[in-house]
């Protein structure tokens, strides 16, 4: 902004990778340059983002801790008439430091080390500072909340980290870091979180981007600045900057405060906020699979299709992927792989599927190979037992990870976090994938998602496609039919997912027991759901919940679009044979109620 006010630019790396600090170094010096083409005074930049945020234990290691010093020695001379500020891990007399690193005129002129770490940051940084700091580096090195410096042309700048700062700061001007993994409608609330920090001053974040891994978060590169009441910001992976002196940013506008839905409590209740949601839960969902294809030069993926939800949620996925990666559809290898148990019906979904979204028609037909597979272990003819049901999904699971070999490619995986929670899978089979695009949404979700996408396209046949699939009974289909009926109902088994995906997520969010969930679903479902029922139903989940463990200890990666996953990666921790007692002993007292 002109007319005397400070020029800011807040902006994110658009290319690099998750530990490599060249790579990276490239990518912030290009921003430097833009900053200077924009006549910018102050440059902030994300969290890490030399190494990258999500490098894990990588960041802790001599070697690139090193050679991120080195960076950013390079960066803070490559610099020199700009202020910036960036994040990096540091090594301080043996320990290490998540920092905020302020350069200008040149030079670095202060650290400000992060306090407040989740448990997978203290895996790597202390947050507390040791003694005799100032010989360790050619600058003060400051904690928390301490990093104010007076800038020249600048003034007063607070440098630090979002999560540090309990209060508004008093300063002119705040340069903080941060790292926030995309979610559905996530923008909004990281929007109110900067908005309450900054008060009347002017302040610049820079959310992590393109140079993150796509393992179990997606980054978006959102860049905000606050100035005076106005938003300017970018929009989420666009790779563009946010300026002072900009235009206020659209980004949220049209949103209708987050109002949970009782009975699905991650979801926005009106309609023009939900639409909103699950545009950008399908985005988080894509983006974390075209970054997975464009990182290892996969050329293609394999996909099947059941004629269901899960697979028809992964194919939409597949399609954005493709289309964010200018990747041609004839590397998009979607097809049927009928056996025993596939009916008529979901036969005729997955075709038509295919049909309206442009791909050729493909069917594989398993049963031959499931059943010399049978006949090798000795299994009796005849016996639907879990070894005929197991046989169909892991052939297909073969089949498909085939497929993608042949196109140098990745098989994508459907399943969701409802059948994760529940072990509703077959390990080794549909639980396996090399990208599971499906594993941070409920089974709830994905319904929304798909009934949002069936009103808005333009397309009448994948319009069709998709609400018929959305009207077919859930069903494995592991079991033959008579005249090719579906014969299996999940929720028949597992009772109905909207009960099960509405205990999962306050579980996971909330840490709710058996007593305050009763309490909950009592609330939200009314007399839909009786006492005894949803008694029942919880029983059932967490029996199947602490049982199922053991699929989910060696999960594939997949994106959180929601902010919550079973990933035992950084979503949920817990012993493959924990024990249930607890739960159904709460249980227990609650049904002699």
């Amino acid at each position: 902004m002109w007319m005397g006010k400070l020029r800011v630019m807040a902006a994110a790396p658009d290319s690099g990778r998750p530990g490599d600090v060249a790579a990276n170094t490239r990518a912030v010096l290009a921003i430097i340059a833009q900053a200077r083409a924009q006549g910018a005074r102050l440059l902030v930049l994300p969290e890490m983002c030399l190494p990258g945020v999500t490098a894990g234990d990588l960041l802790g290691h001599p070697l690139m801790l090193d050679a991120c010093r080195d960076a950013a020695l390079d960066i803070a001379k490559a610099g020199e008439g700009l202020a910036l500020v960036l994040g990096l891990p540091v090594s301080v007399n043996g320990r290490a430091y998540n920092a905020a690193a302020l350069a200008c005129a040149g030079r670095l002129q202060g650290l400000v080390i992060k306090k407040n770490l989740d448990w997978q940051e203290r895996r790597v940084f202390s947050p507390e500072l040791g003694a005799n700091l100032s010989q360790a580096w050619p600058c003060p090195i400051y904690g928390g909340t301490d990093g104010r410096f007076d800038v020249p042309g600048i003034g007063e700048l607070q440098v630090g980290f979002v999560d540090d700062m309990g209060e508004s700061p008093d300063a002119g001007t705040l340069a903080l870091l941060g790292a926030s993994p995309s979610r559905a409608l996530g923008g909004a609330r990281r929007l109110e979180k900067l908005e309450a920090l900054a008060g009347d001053s002017l302040c610049a974040w820079a959310n992590a981007g393109a140079n993150e891994s796509s393992t179990d978060q997606v980054y978006d590169g959102q860049a905000i600045i606050l100035d005076g009441g106005r938003v300017l910001a970018s929009v989420p992976f666009s790779g563009d900057y946010a300026i002072s002196g900009g235009a206020p940013a659209d980004t949220f506008a049209g949103l209708s405060p987050w109002e949970p839905h009782p009975a699905m409590p991650y979801a926005p209740l009106d309609m023009e906020s939900r639409a909103a949601w699950c545009r950008e839960a399908l985005e988080i969902t894509a983006r974390g699979l075209a970054t997975r294809l464009w990182r290892i030069g996969a050329r293609g993926v394999s996909l099947g299709l059941s004629g269901g939800l899960d697979s028809a949620m992964a194919l939409l996925a597949a399609l954005r992927a493709f289309e964010i990666n200018g990747m041609d559809r004839d590397k998009l290898r979607a097809v049927s792989l009928p056996a025993y148990g596939t009916s008529l019906r979901t036969r005729n979904n997955a075709l038509a599927l295919m049909r309206a979204c442009g791909l050729p028609e493909k069917e594989i037909d398993i049963t031959a190979s499931v059943s010399s597979h049978l006949k090798e272990i000795g299994h009796p003819e005849g016996r639907h037992d879990a070894v005929f049901e197991n046989a169909q999904a892991r052939e297909r699971t073969q089949t498909l990870m085939g497929l993608a070999n042949q196109l140098g490619g990745l098989m994508i995986g459907p399943g969701d976090m409802s059948e994760l929670a529940l072990g509703f899978t077959t390990y080794g089979g549909d639980h396996m994938s090399m990208y599971g695009v499906n594993a941070g949404l409920y089974k709830t979700a994905i319904r929304l998602i798909m009934a949002w996408y069936a009103s808005g396209t333009d397309n009448p046949d994948l319009s069709g496609a998709l609400k018929a699939i959305l009207d077919t009974p859930i069903s494995p289909e592991l079991l033959p039919g008579g005249d090719g009926d579906i014969r299996q109902k999940t929720e028949a088994i597992l009772g109905p997912y909207l009960l099960n995906d509405f205990f999962l997520h306050h579980f996971l969010s909330g840490r709710l027991g058996p007593e305050e969930l009763l309490g909950r679903a009592l609330e939200a479902f009314g007399p839909r759901f009786s006492r005894q029922e949803i008694l029942t139903r919880m029983r059932g989940f967490f029996t199947r919940f602490f049982a199922s463990q053991f699929k989910r200890s060696c999960l594939p990666d997949g994106p959180q679009a929601l902010g919550l996953s079973l990933s035992p990666r950084g979503g949920l921790t817990m012993p493959s044979d924990a024990s249930a007692a607890l739960w159904l002993s709460a249980l227990d007292s609650l049904s002699e109620d």
